[in-house]
């Protein structure tokens, strides 16, 4: 079904559990690099981006951690970001990203706290009509190594 721009959006509701875990899996392993800088940003500093809302900071700690690893303008800061915590508990934080390629567009949250990080993805969109479940996690596959550089 076609979505904004003319993107044909892949209903995430109606796909198996096992087939989202394949595509957050393919996404989480192909930003693997942007993760790891990301998590070496100071918690706090990133933590006080969020609750005094400087959009403009995480935007640039979004495309400095993903420099290296992707080209320019392939993921980008989706304006959304929510921390979550209980008294006595690690903060629970989800920033909003998006993906873009040519061929794809995945809207997407990484979760992180304490001990772990994820991916969670909330749509993706093709930019050609669907195809089959393979053809279309091969497309997304597709998408995600066009986006690297190079070695990474």
């Amino acid at each position: 079904m076609p979505g904004n721009e003319g993107l044909c959006s892949l209903d995430i509701s109606s796909l198996p559990e096992l087939a989202l875990l394949t595509y957050e899996k393919r996404l989480a392993e192909a930003l693997r690099g942007f993760l790891t800088e990301l998590c070496l940003t100071n918690a706090g500093v990133v933590m006080a981006y969020i609750s005094s809302g400087q959009d403009g900071n995480i935007d640039d700690l979004i495309a400095s951690s993903a420099e290296l690893f992707l080209k320019p303008g392939q993921l980008c800061y989706a304006r959304q970001a929510v921390i979550e915590s209980d008294w006595g508990a690690p903060p629970h934080v989800s920033i909003a990203l998006r993906f873009r390629q040519q061929a794809m567009t995945a809207a997407f949250h990484v979760v992180f706290d304490d001990s772990s990080i994820g991916v969670h993805i909330d749509a993706i969109e093709f930019a050609k009509p669907l195809g089959s479940e393979s053809e279309n996690l091969r497309r997304f596959e597709a998408a995600l190594a066009a986006a690297r550089l190079a070695g990474h």
